[in-house]
């Protein structure tokens, strides 16, 4: 019984442990290779198709290279918040883009994969992913 109750408190701690993605793991991943939004949907709306041609470009001086239909340079900056990491993104209003102008959640990074929620108060939840190519 003892080693049963053991187990159960040692199941308890471990999945209540949540692991944020920290700053310098987001800047590590973030700039290598070339991204592309595989999904972007702000409450109901899906807006995926309007990226699809984009290729975002991170470096390591805080500056995006979005290549598609017209190249356009944009800015994006980290947060020093760990629990989760933030990401800012700024834009020129062209083709869209100012809708990823925003503070993001970094909800997930993997060297594949970066998962985004728009970091706001309201009903709507705007989130994307971003996959390396």
């Amino acid at each position: 019984m003892k080693q049963l109750m053991i187990m159960v408190v040692l199941l308890v701690a471990v999945s209540g442990c949540t692991k944020y993605t920290t700053p310098r793991k987001v800047e590590k991943r973030i700039t290598v290779g070339t991204w592309r939004i595989t999904s972007f949907t702000s409450g109901v709306d899906v807006l995926t198709l309007n990226y699809a041609l984009d290729e975002f470009v991170f470096d390591k001086d805080g500056q995006v290279e979005v290549r598609g239909g017209t190249t356009v340079d944009g800015t994006w900056e980290l947060g020093g918040d760990k629990n989760p990491a933030l990401l800012y993104l700024s834009f020129p209003a062209v083709d869209g883009l100012e809708y990823l102008s925003d503070d993001w959640q970094v909800l997930e990074i993997k060297k594949n994969l970066m998962k985004l929620q728009r970091n706001q108060s309201g009903n709507t939840t705007t989130l994307v992913t971003f996959a390396k190519q």
